[in-house]
């Protein structure tokens, strides 16, 4: 699984924990996607934030999905910001997120109302999941419209900190809730970017 230059250092392991994330259903987060972060210092650095590959679109599909006419709706994930504050007296850093997307309706659609589940998982430094959490995503198609954006803000994740350890130890990682089936279609199906 590629990861772009944010985590070309992944060790085996980790990418099979990253994989494991969009398919774990626990609730307690192209290559690693484009991110920004505001917030940190060079001393109090914000985590890493970014799209999980393989986990960053989702194509919906109506019965076994075996031709193009099958498809319900594709989505993707697109750009994802953060930014942090810590507060030193407690050691913790609060991280706040944002990113957005687009969905599009195939010809098996048959409602302009669908729901897209995301999540957002943090993990440590060593390929350990510190959090996840999934995140129902309502998405309405205007009428006449195939596509339709969206935007979500995960506010208020707190992680702690102390000694050495700072930002730097956490990766927050955002991607769609992929069933086995749905992650299989990603990997054996050529990713065409809908905007």
């Amino acid at each position: 699984m590629p990861f772009s230059i944010a985590l070309q250092r992944l060790s085996r392991p980790s990418l099979l924990l990253v994989a494991a994330l969009a398919l774990s259903g626990c609730s307690s987060l192209n290559p690693f996607g484009s991110s920004d972060k505001e917030g940190g210092t060079a001393q109090l650095p914000c985590p890493q934030v970014g799209v999980l590959n393989e986990a960053d679109h989702m194509t919906l599909l109506r019965g076994a999905g075996t031709d193009l006419t099958d498809i319900v709706a594709r989505a993707e994930i697109g750009r994802v910001v953060s930014k942090c504050t810590y507060n030193t007296s407690d050691a913790t850093i609060t991280v706040d997120l944002a990113f957005d997307g687009v969905a599009e309706l195939g010809p098996a659609a048959t409602t302009r109302d669908l729901t897209f589940n995301v999540f957002v998982a943090v993990t440590r430094r060593f390929d350990t999941l510190d959090k996840k959490q999934v995140y129902q995503i309502p998405v309405n198609f205007p009428a006449g419209q195939r596509q339709a954006r969206f935007v979500k803000t995960v506010d208020g994740t707190v992680l702690p900190y102390g000694g050495a350890a700072d930002g730097r130890i956490y990766q927050v990682l955002v991607g769609f809730q992929l069933s086995a089936e749905q992650l299989e279609y990603n990997r054996r199906s050529a990713f065409t970017p809908i905007r």
